[in-house]
């Protein structure tokens, strides 16, 4: 009897084996038309610069929803819903939330009170919406919405002549389109738009602006198919050889809804190291994403 069980359970586990390794799956970005998804973005980075250590925590809320599509390309409209960050250097903690207003910390020698205007931006922030055109690679073509957003934002908070200007260029610093589409494409930029199986492999080649600024060449494997979900494995090199040198890797594991092309979860690990002016920096940082669809 304990034989006759014993066989059963390696037969049971060698097809449910055979199964995931022989499943195939088309993947590629596939959100529907009507439909909604959010996302969930966290980062943990650790900075290491001449000696002084910087510790930033950073989550952007996202909410995306699918207008158009035609055939090839869809056009997703995408709502900043919550922005948090909490950073930590030289003694000193600061933490912002989008949904929870900052203590003042008194005034400049304008008269201005810099944190009521950080409050006052992060609230603006919030419920901004920008387009996105999207290939079934998951290649963001084209980000709009940002042109006049950092303007209507100033303007709406009442501040002009200079501080104005100055916000709107740290603004459209921090929160553009190519900004947005470097985010989004670390989370999109994944598909091979073809019928896979686990074992098969495929690269991408992308460059970043962001903070981690350079050529990305990463390569995604299919470990994993149960149901609808396929698991990835990425592997990738980012290099920047113009003004500071950087090099960098970043390993990780995704698992993707095989239906909608929705990234359920994904864990990152990003080490880099930078050489400028004889010093090196090194940073390390922790990505996890939650995606649902709605």
């Amino acid at each position: 009897m304990l034989i006759g069980l014993f066989t059963g359970v390696i037969t049971t586990e060698s097809c449910q084996s055979s199964k995931n390794s022989t499943a195939t799956k088309m993947l590629k970005f596939n959100f529907e038309k009507g439909k909604g998804y959010d996302y969930e973005m966290t980062m943990n980075m650790d900075q290491n610069i001449m000696g002084q250590k910087m510790k930033m925590d950073m989550s952007t809320y996202y909410s995306m929803d699918v207008l158009e599509d035609d055939g090839d390309v869809k056009t997703v409209t995408s709502t900043y819903d919550r922005f948090k960050m909490n950073m930590g250097i030289a003694g000193m903690n600061i933490e912002v939330d989008s949904d929870k207003p900052l203590a003042s910390f008194g005034t400049d020698e304008d008269g201005n009170d810099p944190m009521k205007m950080l409050n006052g931006l992060l609230g603006a922030i919030k419920g901004r919406q920008f387009t996105m055109k999207i290939n079934a690679e998951g290649k963001v073509l084209e980000v709009t919405g940002f042109e006049d957003m950092a303007k209507s934002i100033v303007d709406s908070l009442g501040i002009e002549g200079t501080k104005g200007q100055q916000m709107i260029a740290q603004f459209n610093k921090q929160f553009n389109g190519e900004s947005i589409k470097d985010q989004f494409e670390r989370v999109l930029y994944i598909f091979p738009n073809k019928v896979i199986k686990v074992g098969d492999s495929w690269e991408k080649k992308s460059s970043s602006l962001g903070i981690a600024k350079g050529e990305y060449n990463s390569v995604y494997t299919v470990t994993d198919i149960e149901g609808d979900m396929v698991t990835l494995d990425e592997k990738s090199t980012i290099k920047a050889d113009e003004g500071a040198k950087m090099n960098g890797k970043i390993l990780s594991t995704l698992i993707v809804d095989s239906k909608t092309g929705l990234v359920v979860s994904a864990d990152m690990d990003m080490t880099i190291t930078t050489e400028a002016e004889g010093q090196s920096f090194d940073l390390k940082a922790k990505t996890k994403i939650k995606g649902k669809a709605r």
